[in-house]
């Protein structure tokens, strides 16, 4: 099944708070709030260039939707709905924060056909969220996903790694308690230090240390671990942009453009570490063809650490199409990633 999203950005429009990694700006490229005339050339602009899709969901992203003046909210959902059912589109999604959701906004996203409402979660730890200037707590998690999940709706959360005061474990921490939720799908993302950013100004005070790119990987590859076992779907792994000069305006932190992959190699290199027989030289692990460049590595980084710390001389990895997906074949027995 193919999906996709018609993303309209209202730019941290509704936020009552400045987080302090926070700069949509930046990250969408947008700075207006958008004309109802904008919202339409968006959504037809879209339709016209995606293609055949067999889900298509017009999305509210980079804000609080649900803080929004009301009208201003009901004026895009009407724009959006004349969308989804002139073509006969999937629904509406949308992106707000936990303490955007109560019964009387519940109530009013059901006149429309909303299907999807992705909630920032961040983290369940209350330090993290204090530390980061998040404005709301844990009950508020608990209660906006109690109202979504009771209404029927589709439940997406959005979890950070590398927050001010946030851990490895604490990292480990949210992904359970987000996977004890049964969402939909999540999103990942691990924290870069924005330019025109609160965690910029902590940055350069010293107050903050971002992490490296090795930290953020394997607090990655712990937390897809638990996702994967629940088969909850990450639906993003890792912050992009299309705007060109995006990354220069990454000050530090474990930004990069492959980072999904990164993430997935480790999974497997770590899960093949643990049922390998030392003493041999040769490796030789099948894989399902998805999963053939991530098993052998970012420019080949796995075959390289298995030589330097096991002596491993041939390490081969080959497609099996036989085999399900995120799992692999080491001497005729067949291994899961989680």
């Amino acid at each position: 099944m193919t999906y996709a999203n018609i993303p309209i950005f209202v730019a941290h429009m509704g936020c009552p708070y400045q987080c302090v990694y926070c700069n949509q700006h930046t990250i969408t490229g947008s700075d207006a709030e958008p004309s109802e005339a904008m919202v339409r050339q968006t959504i037809e602009d879209a339709l016209e260039t995606m293609g055949q899709k067999d889900e298509v969901e017009i999305a509210f992203f980079g804000g609080s939707f649900t803080l929004l003046p009301r009208d201003l909210q009901a004026r895009y959902l009407s724009i959006a709905t004349e969308y989804v059912q002139a073509n006969q589109l999937a629904g509406i999604r949308l992106s707000t924060r936990p303490d955007g959701i109560d019964r009387p906004i519940i109530d009013f996203l059901s006149d429309y056909p909303v299907r999807t409402i992705e909630l920032g979660v961040q983290s369940m730890d209350e330090h993290v969220l204090k530390a980061s200037g998040r404005g709301h707590d844990i009950i508020s998690v608990l209660r906006a996903v109690n109202q979504i999940k009771r209404y029927g709706f589709r439940l997406g959360l959005q979890m950070m790694l590398g927050l001010p005061e946030d851990s490895y474990d604490k990292s480990i921490y949210t992904a359970e308690k987000l996977a004890t939720m049964k969402p939909d799908f999540v999103r990942v993302y691990p924290t870069l230090v924005l330019a025109d950013t609160p965690l910029e100004a902590m940055h350069r005070r010293g107050t903050y240390q971002a992490w490296e790119l090795e930290e953020a990987i394997e607090a990655a590859a712990g937390v897809t671990s638990i996702f994967m076992r629940h088969a909850i779907p990450i639906v993003r792994m890792g912050l992009y942009s299309n705007e060109a000069d995006f990354s220069k305006k990454v000050i530090a932190g474990p930004y990069h453009p492959a980072f999904r992959e990164l993430v997935m190699s480790r999974m497997i290199r770590k899960r093949i570490e643990r049922s390998m027989d030392l003493g041999e030289k040769t490796l030789m692990i099948a894989v399902p063809a998805q999963d053939v460049s991530a098993t052998i590595g970012h420019k080949r980084e796995n075959a390289k650490y298995f030589h330097r710390q096991y002596g491993i001389k041939d390490y081969q990895v080959v497609a099996d199409e036989t085999l399900e997906r995120h799992t692999y074949r080491y001497k005729d027995k067949v291994y899961r990633l989680y």
